[in-house]
């Protein structure tokens, strides 16, 4: 009799073991159905007008009990737009890890919605180098360890540049998504301060948008055609412009006259009313 007692007591583990691994994919699919719902109420407070930055600051990490990164806040609104609704919707956390570990933008996606990276061609870094001269701060880094641009000091998106003090020359080419204008706020405070003597600032020709009001006391140069993004073939989608924080426009003009026009405001107290 001892055998059938033996098999009796094997076939309650394996119905047990059965059962468990029952549970724990439903419990799987059930956290993953969850994650894909923070994730699109992540994206509508977005949408509604709160800053990445904002929500950052605000969304805790259960685990370490601080608040989640920037650039957390940035892939889940990547997974978000890929692949929410994809048929068959993948994992949230393979699709996020997946975006997470890629080196580098698709190269299909480069000028889309769904990537901020916008690396400066060649030209454009001569003649800022040639303007102010050397760049001490690279806020807006795509590397530290093989930089893109020659700056004394780079910050890249996992040092948070927007935390960051700012001192000395400054260029700066930020991500070109909806923290643009936290770019630019950042950049006229450091500049308004003094930490900041002179700043390049390489942007999207966005004259409709509250951010690109902020710069308008400063002097821009209206770059003439589209740029060829630093990786991409393809020129860019829309047009830029250089605008530059400093005294010197004199400076500015003989550096930037030859990529495009120069343009500054006009205002009243300028004809002597």
């Amino acid at each position: 009799m001892r055998p059938a007692i033996v098999q009796s007591v094997f076939d309650f583990a394996i119905r047990e073991i059965n059962a468990l691994e029952g549970r724990i994919v439903k419990a799987e699919d059930d956290a993953d159905d969850m994650l894909w719902e923070q994730a699109r109420q992540v994206v509508e407070q977005l949408d509604a007008g709160m800053k990445q930055r904002q929500l950052a600051a605000q969304w805790i990490n259960a685990r370490t009990g601080k608040s989640y990164s920037l650039r957390h806040v940035q892939i889940v609104r990547q997974v978000i737009a890929d692949y929410l609704n994809s048929q068959p919707r993948p994992r949230f956390r393979d699709v996020y890890n997946e975006i997470t570990n890629s080196s580098k933008p698709k190269e299909s996606v480069h000028f889309s919605s769904e990537t901020a990276e916008h690396y400066t061609p060649a030209e454009i870094i001569t003649a800022v180098v040639a303007c102010l001269g050397s760049i001490d701060l690279d806020p807006c880094s795509n590397s530290v360890k093989k930089p893109n641009v020659p700056a004394r000091r780079h910050y890249t998106i996992d040092d948070d540049g927007l935390s960051k003090p700012w001192r000395g020359t400054v260029y700066m080419n930020p991500p070109y998504g909806d923290v643009i204008d936290s770019w630019v706020v950042k950049l006229c405070e450091e500049h308004e301060s003094g930490r900041v003597t002179e700043a390049i600032a390489l942007l999207p020709a966005r004259t409709d948008t509250q951010w690109f009001a902020k710069l308008r006391d400063h002097i821009c140069c209206f770059i003439t055609g589209r740029l060829t993004f630093l990786g991409n073939k393809e020129s860019a989608p829309f047009p830029s412009a250089v605008f530059y924080l400093g005294d010197d426009y004199a400076k500015f003009y003989a550096k930037f006259s030859a990529i495009g026009d120069i343009w500054q405001r006009l205002e009243p107290g300028m004809f002597g009313e």
